[in-house]
């Protein structure tokens, strides 16, 4: 007898064939029959008749290592059709831990946004981690990469220099250890201090021993600015020389100089995988980008830590400098009206989240880059910032490209409790905005493409055997929507409000979503790549 049996639905299987009329069976937590007719018993016995049956959705790109503390359902990637969340990107990962730097790391987490729960000394590493997160009851699974930053945190602290031998040996050692115990690769954030201070022969050192584990090396890559073309070089470089698979993540063009320049970006990657390179990438399908707003802080200014940084911050010595950095910074990213500050934790600035950097300037009577050093004081470094800098001709520009795949880039939250903190609306409707504004209204690609992009392709990316594809056999990860309904109702305004068109929802054959309602079951897990 069947699990569950889906009847008269219209199945795209996440390869990118075109959609059929298709029966699909469940026993346990596998797939065990897909046809045009399957005869049988079944304990449940769903009519999806007017639905498209899919794979579930794989979050290629998302920052959700954290936040399953305080929302371990995920709900509001769990209302998008997303049954598996990569973690750890943009080289932010919560391990290694090491003794003796746990205030370091800490401290550039929170930095970053991170709200660290009171178990976090409880990991060490890799498998402390996972096996902590196993025990919150995960409503869907989670996939976790290894930080550049902690790795380099673990092994040189944040000093703007070239490893020594010895540390670069401590950093590939670590790095080893983690993909030994199950992680599904590597991420950088070379924007990012201490990221931003690694020359690329010790990213290529470190591409090595990721590709020695056939896993992911995923990058923040260098620039997204200006400096845009040569930072994706230096991506294309690392996988040339290290032979990892690339993946570049949140492809983007940001700054009104790179306006117009998605298919010279995509020409890039095109043609580096034509001479051998394995190079991929994903993409969030909206206009404005999201991060901490110390991002617009020199690099030079983070060296030694979120400790020395707030003392260079309340340097007068420093200051001129500083603001004419801070203002250089805002003009490369449309300056500081398309600066959106969010998430700021106090009391006393909490009014702020949710306005710009220009109006928080004038309510100060200050200017914008002098209100950027004083937020970021205020506030010990934690403040988020979304800003409007991307053109929606690149976007869609480059949404269309097969080989790109759908991430979020977001965190997965609940709705009611998250409620009233600015955050991107990319955290509630990423998957659903590609399915409904991009593909129903738009246009732009058809419903299988789509698809692909969110399941077999992400799923081919990292290495799954068993998901990303309707198969027999295959995990029972799947997701039954609308596509007359589905939506995503999130926008800037008013981000914490849950997509709509998906009906039901299985993670490992179980219903987290049944009849458009969260059941409360708990499926989750965290996945542990298999080591032969």
């Amino acid at each position: 007898m069947y699990t569950c049996l889906f009847r008269g639905g219209t199945l795209v299987d996440g390869s990118g064939q075109p959609p059929c009329r298709a029966d699909v069976a469940v026993t346990g937590n596998r797939i065990v029959a897909v046809g045009k007719k399957i005869d049988g018993l079944a304990t449940g016995i769903i009519d999806a008749g007017g639905l498209v049956l899919a794979p579930g959705f794989i979050d290629i790109h998302s920052h959700t290592d954290t936040t399953l503390f305080r929302y371990p359902l995920a709900e509001s990637k769990a209302f998008q059709g997303v049954t598996l969340e990569v973690t750890g990107n943009c080289g932010l990962g919560v391990f290694p831990v090491q003794a003796g730097r746990e205030q370091e790391l800490a401290d550039f987490l929170r930095l970053h946004d991170f709200t660290l729960p009171e178990e976090w000394l409880a990991w060490s590493d890799f498998a402390t981690y996972a096996d902590l997160i196993d025990s919150l009851g995960l409503g869907i699974h989670v996939a976790p990469l290894v930080g550049h930053a902690p790795l380099r945190i673990a092994a040189m602290g944040m000093d703007d220099r070239p490893p020594t031998a010895l540390e670069l040996e401590r950093m590939q050692s670590l790095l080893a250890a983690a993909l030994q115990q199950g992680a599904w690769g590597m991420s950088t954030g070379l924007i990012y201090p201490p990221g931003s201070y690694a020359a690329t022969d010790e990213l290529v050192a470190l591409a090595r021993t990721v590709a020695a584990f056939d896993v992911l090396y995923a990058s923040h890559i260098r620039n997204e600015g200006e400096g845009l073309m040569a930072a994706l070089d230096e991506a294309i470089a690392i996988g040339r020389e290290s032979g990892a698979r690339v993946q570049v993540s949140h492809l983007k063009a940001m700054g009104r100089g790179n306006r117009g320049r998605g298919e010279e970006i995509l020409a890039r990657i095109a043609a580096a995988r034509a001479t051998g390179v394995d190079i991929g990438a994903d993409q969030y399908p909206y206009a404005a980008s999201a991060t901490t707003l110390s991002a617009v802080v020199p690099q030079w200014a983070h060296a030694g830590g979120v400790a020395v940084l707030m003392r260079r911050l309340r340097d007068p010595a420093l200051r001129e400098r500083l603001e004419a950095e801070i203002g250089q910074a805002m003009a490369a990213r449309e300056g500081a009206t398309g600066i959106m500050v969010a998430n700021i934790r106090s009391e006393r600035n909490r009014g702020l989240s949710g306005q710009s950097v220009a109006a928080i300037a004038a309510v100060w009577g200050c200017p914008p880059a002098e209100a950027v050093i004083r937020l970021i004081v205020e506030e010990e470094g934690a403040v988020g910032a979304i800003f409007f800098s991307m053109s929606e001709e690149d976007v869609a520009t480059i949404l269309a490209d097969p080989q790109v795949a759908v991430g979020s880039d977001g965190h997965g939250l609940n709705a009611a409790q998250a409620a009233g903190e600015a955050t991107h609306p990319r955290s509630y409707g990423t998957f659903p905005r590609v399915l409904g504004r991009y593909v129903r209204e738009k246009n732009l690609l058809p419903l299988a493409s789509a698809v692909h992009k969110m399941t077999g392709l992400p799923a081919g990316r990292l290495g799954f055997a068993d998901r990303g594809l309707v198969r027999p056999g295959f995990a029972a990860d799947l997701v039954l929507f609308d596509p007359a309904a589905v939506n995503d109702p999130a926008d800037y305004a008013d981000p914490h409000r849950y997509a709509t068109g998906v009906v039901h929802l299985l993670v490992e054959g179980e219903p987290v979503i049944r009849d458009g309602e969260l059941t409360g079951k708990r499926p989750g897990r965290v996945l542990r790549k298999v080591r032969v």
